[in-house]
């Protein structure tokens, strides 16, 4: 299967002048574990997550109504094609050691993809191959 058919395409972003007040906030509004960090042209800058702001403030004793998301980013992240496959994705993930990557096509960011995501596809297809085995064995031979 591919990345564009399993990628979320609602993007929860901020801009890269964002405070890490302002990602966390939204990050809570949209219930995700990440944020896209972007240009006013919509250009990925860097991804912020969860961990990421927990380090900054806890950690690195950061102000988190002043200090800039994008100071404490991963920036330039792995990013994986729309065209790509699922288990190219798992791949990427694995090597990168990501849990989540940035969809691009023909350069512009239309969706993320997580391990949560491609998990759940793999656990659809394992569901399929299960039934399909349990109806085969049932069948007189």
């Amino acid at each position: 299967m591919k990345i564009k058919q399993l990628m979320n395409k609602n993007l929860v972003t901020v801009p890269v002048n964002a405070t890490i007040h302002d990602a966390a906030l939204q990050m809570k509004k949209q219930n995700v574990g990440s944020i896209l960090i972007v240009e006013d042209s919509g250009k990925l800058e860097g991804i912020l997550t969860d961990r990421d702001i927990a380090m900054a403030v806890a950690a690195d004793n950061k102000d988190p109504l002043t200090a800039c998301a994008y100071d404490v980013m991963m920036s330039d992240p792995v990013i994986i094609e729309a065209d790509a496959s699922a288990d190219a994705a798992l791949r990427v993930m694995s090597t990168a050691n990501v849990r989540r990557l940035p969809v691009c096509e023909d350069g512009k960011l239309v969706g993320l993809i997580s391990s949560a995501d491609l998990a759940a596809e793999i656990k659809e297809e394992i569901n399929q191959f299960l039934e399909l085995e349990e109806a085969f064995s049932k069948k007189p031979h």
